[in-house]
């Protein structure tokens, strides 16, 4: 066993599979994603949702959903780029859908006997499907994925421990200006670009600008309302 495996509660009593919470993970690639059909045994079995499982202690949700992802559906750690996270909050226990890109070609498999099958399907079809309640209740939410995050560090900022933490749990979307799109996420996972030369930050802007969205931090303290 694992260490987070086992049933606990949460606030509103219900019980939930995670000592420690659980996590997932959801690779959109364009109009497809991946799915996996879960095996009749399992907790809401023969429905559809994604590779996931508990959290270990040890653990962060997208540590947790890359390590199901790989154990579940062969899916390597190398090849998936993390956007951001959506978090199923049960008031002491939580569940976090970890929304991804494939880096290179991702080819499923059913890797475990938790699954029928793992595999891509339409965008446009997951809707029909028997999903289960967990993936049903949070799909609602992560349609339209958002173009990555950019978080350009400068001035005193540079070096801030903060920077550590953004990295691990993601930028807080109620934290970022109204101009960034967060595609229904609760956080983003940033792209830290750390520039020590002040003549450099301008272009460092421009440049990332054109590959998703950016977001300048000069000072520590804007860091710490991110976080």
């Amino acid at each position: 066993m694992n260490s987070g495996d086992g049933w606990t509660g949460c606030a509103a009593g219900h019980r939930h599979w995670g000592l420690y919470g659980a996590a997932g993970l959801l690779v959109i690639d364009g109009d497809r994603v991946i799915l996996q059909h879960r095996a009749p045994w399992t907790h809401q079995g023969d429905s559809w949702g994604i590779p996931g499982g508990a959290r270990n202690s040890d653990e962060d949700a997208v540590q947790a959903a890359l390590r199901e992802a790989r154990e579940e559906a062969d899916l390597p750690a190398a090849h998936i780029d993390p956007i951001g996270l959506y978090v199923d909050d049960h008031r002491g226990w939580a569940y976090t859908t970890v929304v991804a890109r494939p880096l290179r070609r991702l080819t499923p498999v059913a890797a475990n006997a938790e699954s029928v099958s793992v595999s891509w399907h339409p965008r446009g079809e997951v809707a029909g499907l028997r999903l289960h309640s967990g993936f049903a209740a949070a799909w609602q939410h992560l349609q339209d994925l958002p173009d990555p995050l950019y978080l350009i560090v400068a001035g005193s900022a540079v070096g801030d421990p903060a920077i550590g933490t953004l990295r691990r749990r993601g930028v807080s979307v109620a934290a970022l200006p109204s101009g960034v799109h967060s595609g229904g996420l609760s956080r983003l996972l940033p792209r830290v670009i750390e520039v020590e030369d002040g003549d450099q930050v301008a272009q460092a802007v421009v440049d990332h600008s054109m590959r998703g969205q950016v977001f300048l931090a000069t000072d520590p303290a804007e860091l710490r309302l991110l976080i």
